[in-house]
């Protein structure tokens, strides 16, 4: 066993840590099922010598009743073993489901950019399970097969010695067949799982996408798409189970052998009387036992080596460390008091080598309305993302009135945004479940009056069940617009400190979207907003506003101050006129 996979035995047997009395208790009763295999063994050999030669019939029938009670105990134990590693099974799953599902949640978006929802899936439900095989065939199959091995090489040793001498001849054989074919099957196992995140990404970004994939009449395309994944998955699968179907007959062929050639060597040995009658077919039984039992560490060993395989994609993703770091003394913050400082920030988003924003130097007062304004992909977006900390500079810091935002604890930091983003990110849920999505707590008239605010209120009131329609995946059910008003709603619910409206009215009209903002600018004066839109109609009347080309941050001033300058914000005003109020 190589040394990684050693690590990560001994890392996956950690999550059986907390089960360790209920697996001690299953490798007891599998070990039972052992003494009660070689207490069998036992009772046959005496049935056939002595109930059988003596014709004594309370001799046959104690017997008799004794290799069935033996049975009947053998029967329980295995019952009990195997609902016990059955729950075990099922608590570990949810135990490293949960972890992994936990660390993708912690890990900052530029992990997310990276890998996709496909992998992801795979290594939560394929992976996972198979990972954890490991620790349930290792307490089912290992344990008891580490009693019976032995135990039964002894009592074969205590009937007939040159025999039991040739029983172990067929172990090196099936040792070398199993390693043999478990290079092949560990390859394919790696690729099957390869073509599964392809199949669960296929799937993933097609059915929320089916009305694109109708409009443009592609589900033909997308249909063969998916059955050229799904017969190379299949394709893969069998070579796999090739390898381990050719392994087991293989196997199973040389114990054969095995046994064909003891019953012409303990024949032989009852002839001359070496053997009794009982001895032989006892010998015969147990080898049989003993070479099974050899062939159920094979399938461990096979099963151990597709669940390392699994276990090297787990515990990447549960290793993977945090880009954005987090600071040992973490700061709680709960208001916002001054302003927020950008002090030559530069940033490019990781893997990329385009810088995003370049020395950028910044104050956001509390109170004013700050709009953004510039082409796409100047960065505008990227500010927002850098003060909600989802990434961190590269270079330079921001401050969150006398703290480095890198000191400050994210997720109170994150309370005091309320964010409308350009993904207006609707859940299949009821409608009053969306706006209150982290804000668990709000009252039914919290939501109302955000909800009339956003310009939501009066289009949510004439749906059949009113707050508690239940809309579909995405929100299918709703208009671009509706989506971005409950988005924008769910943002005031949180009565933030600072409201980020990043394109968040893109799909509403010009004179609704005047309302709406005047509504936002009453609510709560004392509230610092940053307004991101190429609509400039919607940024004319911020108290500032600042223009970004490029990256860098290239004219500061009043919508009248900026006219007055004759630069690019100028320019692009003039272009876009025709949208003013």
């Amino acid at each position: 066993m190589k040394r990684g996979s050693i690590s990560n035995f001994i890392a996956i047997m950690r999550y059986a840590q907390p089960y360790w009395g209920y697996l001690t208790v299953a490798s007891f009763l599998n070990v039972i099922t052992v003494g009660t295999d070689l207490g069998f063994l036992y009772l046959l050999k005496k049935l056939i010598d002595t109930g059988f030669a003596s014709q004594d019939l309370p001799v046959l029938k104690w017997l008799s009743l004794g290799a069935l009670g033996i049975l009947l105990l053998r029967s329980a134990a295995g019952y009990a073993s195997g609902y016990i590693i059955n729950y075990i099974d099922g608590r570990m799953t949810n135990d490293i489901q949960g972890s992994i599902y936990e660390k993708i949640h912690e890990l900052s978006l530029d992990f997310h950019v990276t890998h996709t929802t496909g992998d992801l899936l795979s290594i939560i439900f394929s992976h996972a399970t198979s990972m954890l095989n490991v620790i349930t065939s290792f307490s089912v199959s290992l344990v008891r097969e580490m009693f019976r091995i032995p135990g039964l090489t002894l009592f074969l040793f205590s009937l007939h010695t040159q025999l039991a001498l040739f029983a172990i001849l067929v172990f090196p054989p099936v040792i070398f067949s199993t390693r043999l074919f478990s290079r092949f099957i560990t390859k394919t196992v790696q690729y099957s799982y390869e073509t599964l995140s392809d199949l669960y990404t296929t799937v993933e970004q097609t059915l929320p996408h089916i009305e694109i994939i109708k409009i443009f009449a592609t589900e033909s395309k997308e249909v063969e798409r998916f059955k050229h994944l799904n017969n190379e998955m299949l394709k893969r699968s069998m070579n796999a189970f090739k390898a381990s179907a050719l392994s087991g007959p293989f196997n199973q062929l040389i114990k054969m052998v095995g046994v064909t050639v003891l019953v012409f060597l303990g024949t032989s040995k009852v002839v001359t009387g070496e053997l009794s009658a009982g001895g032989l077919t006892t010998f015969l039984a147990s080898a049989y036992y003993l070479y099974g039992g050899f062939s159920s560490i094979g399938a461990w060993y096979l099963s151990m080596l597709a669940g390392f395989v699994s276990a090297e994609k787990v515990f990447l993703l549960l290793r993977t460390k945090e880009t954005v770091p987090i600071p040992s003394n973490r700061v709680t913050v709960s208001r916002f008091d001054k302003e927020v400082v950008f002090r030559d920030v530069t940033f490019n988003y990781p893997q990329e080598k385009k810088v995003v924003l370049k020395g950028i130097n910044l104050c956001i007062r509390k109170g004013e309305t700050l709009a953004i304004v510039g082409p796409s992909g100047s960065g505008k977006s990227t500010i927002v993302k850098l003060l909600l900390r989802l990434y961190a500079p590269i270079k330079g810091d921001i401050l969150l009135d006398q703290w480095s935002l890198l000191d400050i604890d994210s997720i109170s930091l994150r309370r005091l945004f309320g964010v409308a983003p350009q993904d207006h990110g609707i859940f299949q849920e009821r409608i009053i479940e969306v706006i209150r999505y982290g804000t668990s707590d709000a009252k039914i008239e919290d939501i109302r009056r955000a909800a009339y605010t956003a310009g939501a209120d009066d289009f949510i009131s004439c749906l059949p069940q009113g707050y508690g329609t239940f809309i579909g995946e995405r929100g299918v059910k709703l208009s671009g617009g509706e989506k971005q008003r409950i988005s924008l709603a769910r943002a005031l619910l949180r009565n933030p400190e600072i409201l980020v409206l990043d394109e968040a009215l893109s799909s509403v009209d010009s004179s609704l979207e005047k309302n709406i903002l005047q509504n936002i600018a009453s609510d709560r004066k004392e509230r610092t907003t940053i307004l991101i839109s190429h609509r400039m109609a919607s940024i004319v009347h911020a108290d500032r506003i600042i223009a970004i080309e490029d990256g860098e941050l290239i004219e500061e001033g009043s919508h009248q101050e900026l006219i007055a300058k004759a630069g690019r914000y100028s320019t692009w005003f003039l272009s876009n006129e025709s949208e003013v109020y």
